[in-house]
């Protein structure tokens, strides 16, 4: 099929959810992705923050591949060796027990939510109210739109589920005030990357997990976004020095495979009983096996990469600030934002650019968001900056 044939099939068979950029890609390598018409493109994108090994990464794909041709499906009525060995690599060091694995984000938080709720069920208490924030993001489906605090995602599937309280972000007075005899649980992200790539403040997180343990609260981090490396450490919650009970991955986990987890320590680890939750694919050897890649790349290096990579991009980007547009720039390590003022759209800088061979995507209210692979080259970065502040230089406002 050609483009133009593409998009007419596109039109004709595919529910309207989403609004595609003019883009179709055939192969990507690295940070570079070529579409149909041959132009080569710098991904700053990484699949909303999903490829951070990158295109066509030769360890991740040699995996997928000798995985594929012994064994990609068996259900988890059996065990499997990939899986047995993804968890092994992920729980080994870490302060979690237990996991669970699904196939995405949405489906680690219904996860999440169902297991503290399970928790406090065995426990005989009457808890079931889980406070989320404003702005945040954890998922589309029924109870994790509701979990959101958006009310442009969850309004048109009313009536939802109840048990939800939303409160502003970074206001710990306003958490504090939310919670009642009822609270089972409090989720949060540490950085809110949907809604504009807005970081939690330190002491808004210490507080709130400090309080949370006061009050026999669970304390539950969506780090779908930030997990894996994203921020420049493992996990997010690593930048405030807290041990939560529960936290959720998905992303960059399978290097662009879909996969989910979730992961649990203490006596929540163990609410789960046979029967009390399930996936057919989850944690399938496919998703396993390229997980398990990324686990290891991380774990020998590449971590350290992001890190670093991170605070070069970061120093790219604060040049920025000097446009009187720029209302702000923010975020750790390979999870950054360039936040606008109403003078300029986001959209159509993420049309300019892309038209220029970069690829961004946007976030919450007029934000430019930055998630590229980690392993993205510095002078990729430096072409990708470049680009956009030769634009900026050329924006009348």
């Amino acid at each position: 099929m050609d483009f133009k044939e593409i998009k007419e099939a596109d039109a004709k068979n595919y529910m309207t959810v989403f609004s595609r950029q003019n883009i179709c890609f055939t192969h990507g390598k690295g940070s570079k992705l070529y579409d149909t018409a041959g132009n080569e493109y710098i991904d700053m994108a990484g699949g909303i923050a999903v490829n951070c090994l990158g295109h066509d990464h030769p360890e991740l794909t040699a995996a997928i591949c000798e995985q594929a041709h012994k064994l990609i499906h068996v259900s988890n009525l059996y065990y499997n060796e990939p899986q047995a060995m993804l968890c092994e690599k992920l729980l080994e060091g870490s302060i979690f027990e237990r996991m669970f694995l699904c196939n995405s984000g949405a489906e680690a938080n219904e996860a999440a939510i169902k297991l503290v709720r399970k928790h406090f069920f065995n426990r005989g208490e009457n808890r079931t109210q889980i406070i989320t924030a404003q702005n945040s993001f954890h998922g589309r489906t029924l109870a994790t739109v509701t979990a959101t605090g958006q009310d442009k995602y969850s309004r048109p599937y009313a009536p939802l589920p109840p048990g939800f309280i939303h409160v502003p972000y970074n206001d710990f007075d306003a958490l504090k005030n939310a919670v009642t005899e009822n609270t089972a649980a409090i989720m949060l992200e540490v950085i809110q990357g949907e809604s504009g790539v807005l970081p939690a403040d330190y002491d808004y997180i210490v507080g709130a997990y400090a309080y949370a343990k006061s009050r026999g609260i669970l304390f539950v981090v969506d780090e779908v976004q930030t997990g894996m490396g994203r921020t420049g450490k493992l996990y997010g919650f690593e930048h405030y020095g807290i041990q939560p009970d529960v936290i959720t991955l998905a992303k960059g986990l399978g290097g662009g495979v879909p996969i989910g987890a979730m992961l649990a320590r203490g006596e929540v680890a163990h609410a789960f009983a046979p029967g009390d939750h399930g996936s057919t694919f989850g944690g399938n050897p496919l998703a396993c096996a390229a997980a398990c890649v990324v686990v290891d790349k991380l774990k020998n290096g590449l971590l350290a990469e992001a890190e670093k990579k991170g605070e070069y991009l970061m120093g790219k980007l604060s040049r920025l600030r000097k446009f009187n547009f720029v209302r702000d720039v923010r975020g750790k390590g390979l999870l950054l934002g360039v936040c606008l003022t109403d003078k300029v759209s986001n959209t159509e800088i993420v049309g300019k650019m892309a038209a220029n061979g970069v690829l961004l995507i946007t976030a919450g209210h007029n934000t430019l968001r930055f998630a590229p692979a980690y392993t993205i080259r510095y002078e990729e970065i430096d072409k990708a900056c470049d680009t956009l502040m030769n634009l900026f230089a050329n924006t009348n406002v």
